[in-house]
Formats: structure tokens, sequence, C-alpha cells
């Protein structure tokens, strides 16, 4: 199953050439034997409706397989990352239901900025004098406890869990880990009460 949708747009576009191909020949063979049929004399009614038939089936195939490949292709692409596309594209699945099945906005929306990019806005913005020093240093003090809010916080079951195998060991556990560890744990309980 994984070879088939590694190489699905392969198959897609092997499809299409073959139907291509196929429509191209029924169509051509139809129109050799309709020729021919006028020119004995012959009765056109037993082959005509055949091909006829046979190149719209072998057509609507075809464009069924290429509107798959187009979109396979797309998923595939990297697209440009735009808040603005992705806020039209958000609206306009609010609008229309069904679209929001294709997750079209979300393609489209441009990943968080990085705690680095942040710093290097703001540095930016301080150089070309839209920001103060005082305003810089609240900005970075701000995006600083931000990301120490982000970091992951021992919670109370791994100080239980971390004092149960110090202790099964035998060692009875180092003050040191116990004591980082509930500083993180006391760090965490003061965040949630602000």
């Amino acid at each position: 199953m994984n070879w088939l949708s590694e190489n699905r747009h392969w198959l897609l576009f092997a499809g299409v050439v073959l139907t291509t191909l196929g429509t191209v020949g029924v169509a051509v063979a139809g129109v050799v034997t309709t020729l021919t049929t006028l020119v004995s004399g012959g009765p056109l009614l037993p082959t005509l409706p055949a091909f006829i038939l046979g190149t719209f089936l072998l057509a609507g195939l075809d464009i069924v397989l290429a509107v798959a490949l187009v979109a396979e292709l797309a998923s595939r692409a990297s697209l440009p990352k735009s808040q603005r596309v992705a806020d039209g594209l958000s609206r306009l699945e609010r609008l229309l239901p069904p679209l929001s099945a294709l997750g079209l906005a979300a393609r489209f929306e441009p990943p968080e900025p990085t705690v680095e990019e942040h710093r290097e806005e703001l540095t930016r913005q301080y150089v070309e004098g839209e920001l103060s020093e005082v305003q810089l240093e609240a900005r970075l003090r701000s995006l600083l406890d931000e990301e120490t809010a982000d970091r992951d916080v021992p919670s109370a079951r791994a100080v239980v869990d971390e004092r149960a195998v110090a202790e099964a060991d035998g060692d009875g556990g180092t003050d040191e880990t116990v004591t980082e560890l509930e500083v993180g744990e006391r760090g965490r309980e003061t965040e949630t009460e602000r």
C-alpha cells in the first residue's frame, strides 16, 4: 500500500496517457469505419453509436484521471504560505462548508514564527528606530517569559515516579534531582495561578 501512495502520481499519469491514446484510437477507428461504410454504401446505424459511446466513455475517464493527477500534483507541491490567502480561504470555507474538507486554508497558513524569528524582528525594529530601547527590552522580556512558559515542566506525577524509581534502586534519590523537579513543579503552579 505504501508503494501505491508514493507512486500514485505516476500511476495517474500512465492512466491519463493510456486513456488519451485509447480515446484518440477509438475516435480514429470510428472515423475510418464510418468513411469506409459510407464509401461502400453500408448501414451506419450498427457501427457509429458504438464508436461514439466508446469515445465519450474514454474521454470522460481521461478527464477524471487528469483532474485526479492535477490534484495529486498540487497536494505534493510546496505552496507559498500567505496569511491573506489563508484568511480568504477560511472565509470561503465558512461560506461553503464542503470546501473545508479540502483543508485549503490550513495549507496556505504560514507557520508560527519561532522565538529566534521574533527576536530578529524586534532587533530589526529597534535598529530602524521603530522601537525605543525600553520597548525593546520589555518585548524581549515578554518573549523570554513566553518561551519559558512553553517549555515542558515536569508534572507532580513525574516527581513521584522519579522518587519511586530512585527508592526502588536503593539509591534513595538525590536531593539535587528532586529539588530541580520540585522547583519546576512550583514554577508551573505559579504560572497556572496567573
